[in-house]
């Protein structure tokens, strides 16, 4: 609140954030999405597909912490359920709990942990794995498309000067766009948290109610630590589950198997995510 109330332009600054962040998890996955049905995640580029799943699930766990800094009521629901969730790992769960909340209940320790953790420690892990993702594509081909007939292999990739041409009016237009929309729309704030009192709101951020709803019907070990690995260990394996067919060229039947994989999980996690908003 004293950011929305008293600091100048505050409001603004903090929807910009909000809506930032959540542009951010869809042009990550949408990016995921169009890897694996243009067949971009084959040799040489294994590795670097590895390297953006992490880097998606690094913006996950980005968000989430951000998500809590909030400390409003729906988010400390989030915040009791996400770090509960933890003690189910085996073997490291208590340790990965008391590093992360800093005392045997959440409270402030805990909000200065995650303020630090989404301010400098993912911070810094996401840059580095961006630099280090973009270094990867350059060496490993460059930006995946059709292949073409130009005799000089130099010819066929895209330049820097064409890449500025194309994301210097992307980039003005979709900052646009983010003034235009935190101007209408200022970000979700609900009551205070109150440590002692069970929240009113007990939901999830929206890229977590799939799990939400896995806990209505699963122990917690399945539907928050077993089945969220098992999904980023199918991801993970697309690209030696299928052959990556005619790198850039969309829907390659060679490629079906990665296809069907990706369209099942992201069907289960729509339909969970539905039921999740009906409740």
């Amino acid at each position: 609140t004293l950011i929305e109330d008293v600091v100048a332009y505050g409001s603004l600054i903090r929807a910009l954030h909000y809506w930032s962040a959540q542009l951010l998890l869809v042009a990550v996955t949408l990016h995921m999405v169009r890897i694996v049905f243009t067949g971009a995640f084959g040799r040489p580029r294994r590795f670097n597909w590895l390297v953006g799943l992490a880097l998606l699930a690094a913006t996950l766990l980005w968000s989430f912490s951000g998500y809590a800094l909030r400390w409003d009521e729906s988010a400390l629901w989030a915040l009791l359920v996400g770090t509960n969730l933890l003690k189910e790992i085996p073997a490291w769960g208590d340790a990965l709990y008391a590093m992360l909340v800093g005392d045997v209940q959440i409270g402030t320790a805990a909000l200065v942990r995650f303020y630090s953790w989404h301010v400098i420690g993912l911070t810094v892990l996401v840059a580095f794995g961006i630099v280090y993702h973009l270094f990867r594509l350059r060496r490993d081909g460059g930006i995946s498309r059709p292949p073409t007939k130009a005799v000089d292999h130099r010819r066929d990739l895209v330049s820097k000067d064409a890449l500025f041409a194309r994301e210097i009016p992307t980039a003005l237009i979709i900052v646009a766009g983010l003034l235009l929309l935190s101007s209408l729309s200022p970000a979700p704030l609900t009551g205070p948290a109150l440590l002692n009192q069970p929240p009113a709101q007990t939901a999830a951020p929206w890229f977590f109610l799939w799990v939400q709803e896995l806990l209505h019907w699963l122990t917690p070990f399945w539907a928050g630590v077993a089945i969220p690995l098992l999904v980023l260990l199918l991801l993970a394996l697309l690209p030696w589950i299928a052959r990556p067919g005619r790198m850039g060229v969309w829907f390659d039947r060679h490629r079906w198997p990665a296809q069907a994989i990706l369209l099942i999980l992201a069907g289960m996690i729509a339909i969970l995510t539905l039921l999740a908003l009906l409740r």
